[in-house]
């Protein structure tokens, strides 16, 4: 009798303990087939024009599986951990685990804070109020780009008060070997406020370069790193890239109109670089399952003060909802890039349809 007491008890602690602690595994497997075009005549030449009709992955959201869970530590505070890896639908390759997200962190009602490879405060509103569904359609120039999901991060995220949340990332470069060096890092913030149909939110973030920015992860390319062929990490160290940004959206219930406004500089030995970024959008649920959307973005940079480049770029995109788990999509982008005093112009173009099924 008292066996079966105690097999009884630790039955129920057993049961207890595992209803307090939960991990789950996630993904999303999206694929499209399209043709993308590249033409190019900058400078009045003959032009160039590459065209591929391709596979690829991820042109409504990026393709992944992941790993979260959490567990009740009791009096309200809460452990975490996230580790999430992106995959290639079209030609699966080597991966690295959690090349995404890997973290751990603490939450209660004070927030949460969270420590390893994350994306910054930056990036959590950076695509909110993206026209197009924020998909690979969306229309949205930018100049020099931004970093990410950078290693080594510390990040707080705040509860939400009355619709205001925020949250404040600090990322380790980890690369001052000796005194003098410069170290990399990346700082961010965020404040929005959501409210009904209502969505409001500032975001800033700035890059500093040191001896190796590739051990933070600095990514940062944007339409000038591809023109040259570099990213922010191969600059000299003591370069800085700072973004800040401002996005909002309205939803009409009819239509859902969307705007946002970014002013980048990249300081670099010599100068700064400038670029003011904005684009429109509206999105429109034409059924209960099928929703189309329609944007514009452009982006001007300047050296010095003075004009030295215009991008422009529109799209559109359309989604059927099959199932509450997969979505059929459609889209088409271009985006055209002038420089002051050249003629001609360079231009990339995309057409695709595609599926997604999350799970």
């Amino acid at each position: 009798m008292k066996k079966s007491l105690i097999a009884l008890a630790v039955l129920a602690a057993s049961g207890a303990a595992m209803a307090q602690s939960s991990v789950s595994i996630y993904g999303i497997a999206d694929v499209w087939v399209g043709k993308s075009t590249f033409k190019d005549n900058i400078g009045g030449g003959a032009t160039f024009k590459e065209s591929t009709t391709e596979m690829g992955s991820g042109g409504w959201d990026t393709s992944r599986i992941g790993f979260r869970g959490t567990e009740d530590l009791g009096g309200g505070l809460k452990a975490n951990f996230q580790i999430e890896t992106k995959i290639a639908i079209d030609s699966p390759a080597p991966t690295s685990l959690g090349d995404r997200t890997a973290y751990i962190g603490l939450a209660g009602g004070f927030g949460e804070v969270q420590l390893g490879k994350n994306w910054t405060a930056y990036d959590d509103v950076w695509g909110a109020h993206n026209n197009n569904f924020d998909s690979a359609f969306t229309a949205r120039p930018s100049a020099f780009g931004y970093t990410d999901n950078p290693n080594n991060t510390i990040k707080y995220i705040s509860p939400s008060f009355g619709g205001f949340t925020g949250a404040v990332s600090y990322s380790l470069g980890e690369d001052k070997a000796v005194a003098g060096d410069e170290s990399s890092n990346v700082f961010a913030l965020n404040v929005a406020y959501n409210n009904g149909p209502i969505s409001v939110a500032f975001a800033h973030q700035k890059e500093k370069v040191g001896e190796d920015g590739t051990k933070v992860g600095l990514d940062a390319e944007g339409l000038v790193g591809e023109f040259i062929g570099v990213t922010l990490a191969d600059l000299d160290p003591d370069s800085k890239l700072t973004n800040n940004q401002i996005s909002g959206s309205y939803d009409l219930g009819v239509a859902k109109l969307l705007a946002t406004y970014n002013k980048a500089k990249l300081s670099v030995l010599g100068g700064d670089l400038k670029s003011n970024e904005y684009t429109f959008g509206v999105e429109v649920p034409v059924a209960a399952n099928i929703s189309v959307g329609a944007g514009y973005g452009q982006a001007k940079l300047k050296i010095d003060g003075e004009n030295v480049a215009k991008a422009k770029s529109f799209g559109f995109a359309a989604y059927y909802s099959l199932s509450k788990r997969t979505t059929a999509y459609a889209g088409y982008s271009q985006t055209k890039v002038t420089f002051d005093g050249v003629t001609g112009s360079a231009k990339d173009t995309l057409y695709a349809v595609g599926v997604k099924h999350t799970f």
